[in-house]
């Protein structure tokens, strides 16, 4: 049995080169200032890239990670690309939070999917404000008037007259989690992918100077339901990314640059690999387990972290690393930057973190869905994204 303490040795997102320095790049150029000075690496690689331009759009496409942007680009050829970093913890939530607002996850405080929220004393879906399980069972209303909305680079953008917008899914433009990031932007909505392409197409026929954003969720929802490894998931990402290349190749000019990139990617999780638990770990908490299927927060009762930790040592021996989560945030992997008020909140007491192709799913209501992609973790295939530069 391992001991009930050990040494990190998980890899750790490249803030320096990453989709938070990659924000910050677009700041010094069109914004009121940089949020991260020290981010300079990517700024010397990517400057000269946007010097001459004065539209810049950026199309996220959720879950597309580098490794299976590898793969299909033997058939697609982008010619110029980067790898960056997602952030900790790889999941929506957290990266595209930080993509709206230029911050780190410790900055911003949105730390997960599932999310313990002090203000209000409970457990939440922050896509939606529901409570796990049970869509039904909506805190939007008290969430909007106890929850701080987040400063934003749309806001940062617009400071020095420039355009700042953002084209997104028409069913998820009003979320909860748009209410917190996307204050102040000028929020375009888009209904299928067809209509998606009119409006990217629109967008690079008219003149602006500033940032569009687009994201694109689908093909998340689809790797979880079919897996990143599946003909669908690589079918639909091979299909956008040619669409997407041939169009932008038309309008292309100097005063006009476009980058395509990911929020994070996804792990294939076969069906024998997802334990779910309930009961047996609940004894040990004075809160159910929040954050992702493949990384969770544990605040545990008093007294109880060595009896938690033999138990999943015993029952789960190689298919997770258990740490202390204060440690995890000193260590640098949530960011660089002052912490938001509620991050030490959020973050409990444990943080574990799934191996290889592993993954918890936590009995909520007992509904749960059996999903076969999943993100949250520290793989290659979950931490790193393509940057395309077209």
């Amino acid at each position: 049995m391992r001991p009930y303490f050990w040494v990190i040795n998980m890899q750790k997102p490249d803030y320096e080169i990453g989709i938070v320095s990659f924000v910050n790049v677009l700041l010094k150029k069109f914004g009121s200032g940089l949020l991260h000075e020290n981010y300079k690496t990517m700024h010397e690689i990517l400057a000269p890239e946007i010097d001459e331009a004065d539209k810049v759009i950026v199309i996220i496409i959720d879950s597309l990670g580098y490794n299976k942007f590898l793969k299909l680009n033997k058939k697609i050829n982008f010619e110029k690309f980067l790898k960056l970093s997602s952030v900790f913890p790889t999941t929506t939530v957290s990266a595209i939070t930080s993509f709206m607002t230029g911050l780190t996850p410790q900055e911003h405080g949105l730390l997960g999917y599932i999310q313990f929220l002090q203000e209000i004393g409970t457990i939440l879906n922050m896509i939606d404000f529901s409570y796990p399980g049970m869509s039904n069972v909506n805190y939007d209303t008290l969430i909007k008037r106890k929850i701080k909305r987040l400063p934003n680079v749309f806001q940062n953008i617009k400071k020095e007259g420039n355009y700042a917008g953002i084209l997104t899914g028409s069913n998820i433009a009003n979320s909860g989690l748009s209410f917190l990031i996307q204050k102040d932007a000028n929020v375009l909505t888009y209904y299928t992918l067809g209509d998606m392409f009119a409006l990217i197409e629109k967008n690079l026929q008219r003149e602006f100077k500033g940032v569009l954003f687009v994201y694109y969720g689908m093909l998340d929802g689809l790797g979880h339901k079919k897996g990143p490894d599946s003909h669908s998931y690589e079918k639909e990402a091979e299909y956008l990314l040619k669409e997407l290349k041939e169009l932008i190749g038309r309008y292309k000019n100097k005063n006009t640059k476009v980058f395509i990139t990911a929020d994070h990617g996804m792990v294939q999780i076969p069906r024998e690999n997802n334990v779910y638990i309930g009961d047996e770990v609940r004894k040990f908490l004075r809160l159910p387990p929040t954050g992702e299927m493949r990384m969770m927060y544990l605040y545990l009762k008093s007294n109880k972290k060595k009896q938690l930790k033999e138990f999943f040592s015993e029952k789960f021996e190689g298919r997770f690393d258990l740490i202390d989560s204060r440690e995890a945030l000193s260590e640098g992997y949530f960011g660089i930057g002052k912490l938001h008020p509620e991050t030490i909140n959020r973050i409990g007491d444990l943080v574990l973190v799934s191996k290889q192709d592993y993954a918890f799913t936590y009995l909520y209501t007992g509904g749960e869905d059996k999903l076969q992609g999943m993100h949250g973790s520290l793989t290659d295939d979950e931490l790193y994204v393509p940057l395309i530069i077209i």
